[in-house]
């Protein structure tokens, strides 16, 4: 194939790949044609001597694959947003620069590309082409298929103010109320034990209706600790618990823990 037509090609897949978005299949074809028209691109430019078709192939295939994250990395250090349409912009200006430079090889009368290439990329890109469609109808086929329900679960974590507790807190005389958020998915609804634990010793505790599929924030009633002194603050909700620690309020005249 001449480099006017190689370059052509690329340009019209490189132009459809914005009409295949949204559709794996063409998309996956249009640039599968393009960086394979590029990676020949790379070998005319690099070097214009004929090599065994099957060699050639396979650098062709190499070069183009390698334009890809060639293109990232550059919108990437330029700060552009990484995108299909920057990419194919990226790509576009890259055939626009080898193009340009394979033609002025052959301008200066350098041998051209085994004329036998075109046949050899038909014999690798149709079974390529050939297997990217089973494999997206196969993967299609699976998302389709029915699949067993995903397990359910339930979840406890400080919320509001509290969530932002990174060190022990002064629990004041009449106690904290201690938002708690409280989350369950896939789980029937069902009542469960609100605990508060300060050190070894349970200090309150109440039934609460944790409701399937739903979201929301308790406030738990944590009374003082006994003293000044640091203390293991446990809020549980069934089997599940979230910590931190705290401390009384301090007590004039008293030294130490």
């Amino acid at each position: 194939m001449t480099t006017p037509r190689l370059i052509a090609l690329a340009g019209a897949a490189l132009l459809l790949l914005g009409f295949g978005d949204g559709q794996p299949l063409a998309f996956s074809a249009f640039c599968l044609i393009a960086l394979l028209a590029l990676g020949e691109l790379w070998l005319r430019t690099l070097t214009g001597e004929a090599m065994p078709p099957i060699m050639r192939i396979g650098l062709a295939t190499a070069a183009g694959l390698v334009s890809l994250p060639v293109v990232a990395i550059v919108l990437h250090v330029s700060g552009v947003p990484i995108g299909p349409r920057t990419v194919g912009a990226g790509l576009a200006a890259l055939l626009l620069v080898l193009g340009t430079l394979v033609l002025l090889r052959e301008l200066g009368g350098r041998p051209l590309a085994d004329p036998r290439l075109p046949r050899m990329i038909g014999a690798v890109v149709i079974p390529g082409l050939l297997t990217l469609s089973g494999g997206f109808l196969a993967l299609r086929a699976y998302v389709q298929l029915p699949h067993p329900p995903e397990p359910g679960f339930t979840s406890l974590a400080l919320n509001g103010w509290a969530a932002d507790i990174n060190r022990p807190v002064v629990i004041p005389a009449g106690g904290a109320l201690v938002p708690v958020r409280v989350s369950s998915t896939g789980l029937p609804t069902r009542t469960e034990d609100l605990g508060v634990r300060v050190g070894e010793r349970r200090v309150a505790g109440r039934a609460l209706t944790v409701e399937r599929d739903a979201v929301r924030s308790v406030d738990v009633l944590v009374p003082p600790p006994p003293d000044h002194c640091l203390h293991r603050i446990e809020i549980s909700l069934g089997a599940l618990s979230t910590v931190f620690y705290g401390r009384g309020p301090a007590v004039r005249g008293l030294v130490g823990c």
